[in-house]
């Protein structure tokens, strides 16, 4: 048959702007379907938009043609594909979006307008009359959209009555041979087929008549199966060259069926050759739609149900792991089809987290095909039909019903797949089925953890650490593997996002299951926190690494260097406690920090370790470091009031130099000595320092003996009163003169609760 001569290409410079204008749109919807209007993320994409907007209009009126999974701009394609002019393809014509015309630039809001409509589910634009009239009824704006009604296509392609949607569906549901569609029909049927949506759109009505005639799920399933081998068979006779992509619009379109519908079809053996009639003639259909199904299709099916049922069904994963080959393909899958459920009124209610991580879980872990015959498991899911008879049967009191129903809240149904999983983890001595548990608790484990159920988290995580641990299980090397995989998966992410949101009571549960996870979980918590921003989850984070002791020590050394000073106060207080007197090399380059209160914690870590190498680190950061270093080690002391730092001041009046520049300083930790109120040995130090003079500097001797009395003075307890009190009267002439002074000054008041 004659083929549509290919669109001519555009230039790069349109390819640009088609490019950048569909990047900017993608992201907009994404955010305008997240955020309410007036928060920030919100703002900086519509400005993204409008200036793509203006860009993409600047030499004139932008018209979009639209096809399934590409955009014509002005009647040309893109050189070469480019996945985001693809999506927003299919995206428009989901809305059955056929043109459309931007004629000018928009405002922020008229931007807001039109792409909070097109993340509306097409399903729920179609109620309000289509995309066309919504955006009329909502404004508008220089914007022009044309809407393509495939049913009135259909109606003035075929000519006649006949081979009307309408006709044609009630020939699909009226008989089970081939006799039923003719020629016409037939030639109907594959025009629509050209086009996936508008197979999927006949299809759900397909469907949607059988459930309205009270047709079973097994007349359904004939329908649908009659429907499609007579139009592979066809294609296959009549156009053989086309036969491929009719196929593949096939498995495209079918993700709009039912989960029944469609494993009946999967399960459909292929006819065998040499019967009579086309029907007959050995297409496999299920394996046709197999070899055509990729993650993008597998997405779309899962999201059309989840999105119907509101939530995955045993017959859905059944079909979904029967279409999917590997688990990156269902994991690649699952998340397409977040994103399309996302965008759904389920994606907009409180507990859409819980309810996806629900979703995924049944999905990737669900199989009862070694348990549950195909026909009993069919009567199970046509029961649903009988839900409204049910519902009707009132035998039973309400008490009891209340009491049953007190039996299977979703807690209780959670609590008890929780054990199941806790124990097939001990008991499962088959090592294929033992994996098998294993990946699926670890998916759970996940899951638990992001939506924040630390508990049940634990139970799992303990049950797989005891395996681990038991060196007479078989499968202890597979239990480590899991714990250390745990680590390098979205685990710690997931931990972040409960430390920066969880209460101050959660964070024991938080502690037990950091300690069953292990050291290993050290690394790359150190990593994580390096960029962390929140102040409350590296508070959270440092206590983690402090609770796991020295094999903290080395890992926690990176968090020097990070550019977060709070990162870095929390690097000193993790090295202080788990390393004592070792950390103090790692704290001596923290004292010339840029930020002074990185400098003051690692100052009083290192007076807090209190021995003589930590002291001899301060006294060569006041005697030779820098003195910017210096600078800030006496401001910091001068502002300690802890009466631990009193040893390393006697240790700096002790062994230090008071002459020249260091005049200072010395004076400083005098200062610093009495404002603390020192003990029995720093009033001895002060004593000695009254009292002591040098002949040849009499003017720094005077200032050092002031600086001791008033020091003295203001220790304010007994053992210094009486030392001034003796030196005012059996000191030298400069020492009487100083002593006398100084009890003039006011005494510092007693510590509350007593006498010093």
């Amino acid at each position: 048959m004659a083929r549509a001569q290919a669109p001519d290409p555009m230039t790069a410079d349109a390819a640009s702007r088609l490019i950048e204008f569909a990047r900017s749109c993608k992201a907009a919807i994404r955010v305008v379907s997240m955020y309410p209007p007036s928060h920030p993320n919100i703002q900086a994409a519509l400005a993204r938009m409008t200036t793509a907007g203006a860009s993409a209009t600047a030499g004139g009126p932008m018209v979009l043609g639209v096809m399934p999974d590409a955009l014509l701009m002005d009647g040309r394609v893109l050189p070469k594909p480019d996945s985001a002019v693809n999506e927003l393809a299919a995206l428009l014509h989901g809305h059955h979006i056929g043109e459309m015309t931007i004629q000018g630039s928009l405002t922020a809001g008229a931007w807001h307008l039109l792409l909070s409509l097109l993340a509306t589910s097409p399903e729920e634009i179609r109620l309000k009359g289509g995309i066309m009239r919504a955006w009329q009824s909502a404004g508008g704006g220089p914007v022009e959209i044309r809407e393509i009604d495939y049913a009135e296509v259909l109606k003035e392609r075929a000519g006649d009555g006949d081979s009307s949607w309408s006709s044609l569906i009630d020939s699909c549901l009226m008989g089970d041979t081939r006799s039923a569609l003719d020629e016409k029909a037939l030639a109907s049927l594959l025009e629509i087929a050209r086009d996936p949506d508008r197979l999927g759109e006949f299809m759900n009505r397909l469907q949607e008549r059988a459930r309205a005639t009270g047709q079973t799920v097994e007349e359904q399933r004939q329908a649908v199966l009659r429907l499609l081998q007579n139009l592979a068979t066809f294609a296959l006779e009549r156009f053989p060259d086309d036969f491929d992509q009719i196929m593949t619009n096939v498995a495209t379109a079918t993700t709009r069926l039912d989960a029944d519908v469609m494993l009946a079809l999967l399960a459909e053996p292929p006819p065998q050759a040499g019967t009579s009639g086309r029907v007959e003639s050995g297409i496999d259909l299920g394996g046709e739609l197999r070899a055509r199904f990729n993650e993008e299709q597998l997405g779309a099916f899962v999201a059309e149900n989840v999105t119907r049922d509101r939530g995955a069904t045993g017959r859905l994963a059944e079909a979904f792991n029967s279409l999917s080959a590997t688990d990156d393909q269902r994991r690649t899958a699952l998340l397409l089809a977040e994103e399309r459920v996302s965008l759904s009124p389920l994606g907009a209610e409180p507990q859409f987290n819980e309810f996806w991580a629900e979703t995924v879980s049944k999905l990737m872990s669900y199989s009862d095909a070694d348990y549950v015959p195909d026909e009993y498991d069919r009567e199970l899911s046509s029961a649903r039909e009988m839900a409204i008879e049910l519902e009707q049967v009132s035998d039973d009191p309400p008490d009891r019903i209340a009491a049953w129903l007190s039996t299977v809240t979703d807690n209780d149904l959670r609590a008890l797949d929780q054990q199941m999983l806790v124990d097939l983890l001990r008991l499962e001595d088959r090592p294929e089925a033992w994996e098998a548990v294993l990946e699926l608790a670890l998916t759970r484990l996940e899951q638990l953890v992001l939506v924040g159920d630390l508990v049940l988290a634990r139970e799992l995580l303990e049950a797989i650490a005891g395996v681990a641990a038991d060196p007479a299980s078989p499968f202890a090397a597979q239990a480590r593997q899991a714990m250390s995989n745990l680590t390098t998966g979205p685990l710690i992410a997931h931990l972040l996002l409960f430390m920066r949101q969880a209460p101050d009571d959660q964070m024991p549960v938080l502690a037990g299951f950091c300690q069953t996870m292990g050291p290993g979980l050290i690394v790359p918590l150190v990593s994580a926190l390096a960029k962390e921003e929140s102040r409350l989850a590296v508070r959270r984070v440092k206590d983690v690494l402090i609770s796991f002791g020295e094999a903290a020590r080395e890992p926690a050394k990176t968090l020097r260097d990070s550019p977060n000073p709070a990162v870095r106060r929390a690097a000193i207080e993790v090295l202080r406690a788990v390393g004592g007197a070792a950390a103090l090399e790692d704290l001596r380059s923290l004292l010339a920090d840029t930020d002074p209160n990185v400098q003051r914690e690692a100052l009083r870590a290192i007076i807090q370790i209190g021995s003589d190498e930590a002291y001899a680190i301060l006294e060569e950061a006041l005697t030779a470091g820098e003195p910017r270093a210096r600078e800030a080690v006496m401001h910091t002391l001068g502002s300690i009031s802890d009466e631990r730092a009193a040893p390393l001041l006697v240790h700096i009046l002790t062994h230090s130099s008071s002459r020249g520049a260091a005049e200072p300083i010395y004076i400083s930790a005098i200062d610093a000595l009495g404002r603390i109120g020192a003990g029995t040995r720093g009033v001895e130090t002060l004593e000695r320092l009254l009292r002591r003079g040098q002949w040849w500097a009499p003017k720094r001797t005077a200032r050092i003996r002031e600086a001791a009395a008033r020091a003295l003075r203001a220790c304010g307890s007994p053992a210094a009163d009486a030392v001034l009190d003796d030196a005012s009267s059996t000191g030298s002439r400069g020492v009487r003169r100083a002593a006398a002074e100084a009890m003039l000054l006011p005494r510092r008041p007693p510590p509350a609760g007593g006498t010093r």
